[in-house]
């Protein structure tokens, strides 16, 4: 998860340096990307986590 989170401070460190529209709606593009990439991995932490702590029934 904390790649995604680099990955992100990158993106919006360029959007910053550069005047190219086109340059900025990739890297925008790519930003929000890594943005769903984060969510989807917390998502899947938090089900294994579930799964490990809920009770088991044998």
């Amino acid at each position: 998860m904390a790649a995604e989170q680099k990955a992100r401070a990158t993106y919006e460190n360029l959007i910053m340096l550069t005047d190219d529209p086109l340059v900025k709606d990739t890297l925008r593009f790519l930003r929000e990307r890594e943005i769903v990439h984060f969510q989807r991995f917390g998502e899947g932490v938090r089900l294994a986590e579930e799964k490990m702590n809920a009770k088991k029934y044998f």
